[in-house]
């Protein structure tokens, strides 16, 4: 997997580039020496493939000019002649990107990652854009190479993911994007996306609101536009396509690991059996939701590119953990979307994207084959993503399973925390529709809808600005006052 540099970043490395630097006054202030100067200049301005050749018969000599405890970096930094260090970081990562053994120098250095690490948290504009675009590279590297980390690399990468997780935090597209493709960079060892998952709040939380940024704003297509999350260019829900590309890639990489697959969307229920009594206490815990905004993205995919990746994430997750994400799969009813998209591609024109398509919809046929309609809509409330599905608007499903969902503690609890939590007009029309019909076909729990405020609350939904919550509140009030001595 190949990405080029943010343009924003290759900008900054041409401008630094094309600086002129007065080395002889440099020498003078005792900031380099001679045989350094002699160095940089015989690689200076030259074309690629001499900076190589010369650099690969003394790789040992350049490791030690730019990062070594004596090198230019060090001595520049501790002068504040930001000039200098700033050139100092643009030649290292020309050098990590042409010449692998010059890599392989630096990190026998004696801890590589520590001067990098501390210009993180330079004043100067540029200078902890161009240390983290280094040590990402450099890690990177390491990591790939590194059966078992060093102290020094386990100390290095929580702090540069902190750095990247402030850049996605930020309201410029261009720095979210160059902290994204770091993140895809660096995720490509087991180790590295443990580290990045035990920070999740501080990683992941900011990707997956630009994951929900893209999929709220979906129904607006594509334009080429500016002021969008990602910066310039064609955008999808509100979020440049690049930037977008990228934060799936980063999500698809976290769901190799079964442990991510498990948590990042987990539809749990937990139950807690009292000592001395038979009551249950219920409650989900649920991480990010991710399963809405991916298969939204999906349907309204701009980019096969978009549309692979998807699919390749939606496939892990099924894989890795089906209980935990099998059923709000299914409810997101991405299913009959996915057995269209199979009619467009075969197996011999994309074998990897046709694969991860029948996997997906044979996991979710076998899934639903093994629901009942009332274990479906059990689901379905529990998940919080109430949908106008079959059930809620058939009457006979109501006849035959009211008296039960009203037996049903958690389930009615669900229901009610739906109805009191949500702010989502649809969910909510639903929750209101369902209560007034199990009020109607069990008036006898009708205190039970009392006890969780169900009833004061669809009284205030009354009042809503959206016209099918007022209705559905409307007509379960109308359900309370006509049982209201059941």
């Amino acid at each position: 997997m190949s990405l080029d540099n943010p343009r924003y970043l290759s900008e900054l490395f041409l401008n630094i580039r094309g600086r002129s630097i007065a080395w002889d006054a440099h020498v003078r202030a005792g900031l380099i020496t001679d045989s350094d100067v002699k160095k940089i200049k015989a690689i200076d301005k030259v074309l690629k493939e001499k900076q190589v050749s010369v650099v690969e018969k003394d790789v040992d000599g350049y490791a030690a000019l730019v990062l070594g405890p004596e090198g230019a970096l060090r001595k520049a930094t501790d002068g504040k002649r930001m000039d200098v260090v700033a050139y100092m970081l643009v030649l290292m990562g020309d050098l990590l990107e042409g010449v692998p053994a010059f890599t392989d120098s630096l990190l026998s250095l004696p801890m590589p990652f520590a001067h990098l690490l501390s210009l993180l948290s330079h004043t100067d504009e540029s200078t902890p854009l161009l240390s983290a675009s280094v040590l990402t590279t450099l890690l990177t590297a390491y990591l790939k190479s590194s059966v078992k980390p060093s102290a020094d690399a386990r100390n290095a990468l929580p702090k540069l993911y902190h750095f990247f997780a402030g850049l996605t935090k930020s309201s410029d597209g261009h720095l979210q994007d160059i902290a994204i493709q770091s993140y895809v960079s660096l995720l490509r060892s087991t180790f590295a996306r443990a580290i990045f998952w035990d920070m999740e709040e501080e990683t992941v939380a900011p990707i997956v609101r630009i994951l929900e940024t893209a999929a709220a704003g979906n129904g607006g297509g594509s334009d080429r536009v500016t002021g969008v999350t990602g910066g310039t260019g064609i955008v999808q829900g509100g979020v440049g396509l690049q930037l977008l590309y990228h934060v799936l890639l980063v999500i698809w990489e976290l769901t190799f690991e079964e442990l991510v697959a498990e948590g990042i969307n987990p539809y749990v229920q937990y139950y807690i059996l009292f000592e001395c009594t038979t009551d249950r206490q219920w409650y989900i815990l649920r991480k990010y939701d991710v399963i809405p905004p991916i298969t939204e993205i999906l349907r309204s995919s701009l980019k096969e590119k978009i549309t692979r990746l998807a699919l390749a994430t939606l496939a892990n997750l099924a894989t890795e953990s089906p209980s935990t994400n099998l059923p709000p799969l299914l409810l997101s009813n991405i299913l009959p979307y996915l057995q269209q998209l199979s009619s467009r591609f075969t197996s011999a024109s994309d074998p990897d994207l046709t694969a991860d398509l029948s996997s997906l919809i044979e996991a979710l046929d076998s899934f639903q084959s093994s629901q009942t309609t009332l274990s479906s809509y059990r689901l379905e409330i529990i998940s919080g993503h109430l949908r106008w599905s079959p059930p809620h608007r058939n009457e006979g499903f109501w006849k035959r399973h009211a008296r039960e969902i009203m037996d049903d503690t958690e389930l009615v609890k669900a229901l009610s925390r739906v109805l009191s939590g949500s702010t989502d007009k649809t969910v909510l029309a639903v929750a209101a529709n369902d209560v007034g019909v199990l009020v109607r076909e069990a008036p006898g729990g009708r205190k039970k809808w009392e006890e969780q405020g169900v009833k004061s609350r669809v009284m205030e939904l009354m009042g809503d600005s959206d016209a099918e919550v007022r209705y559905e509140a409307l007509k379960a009030v109308q359900g309370f006052l006509a049982n209201a001595f059941s």
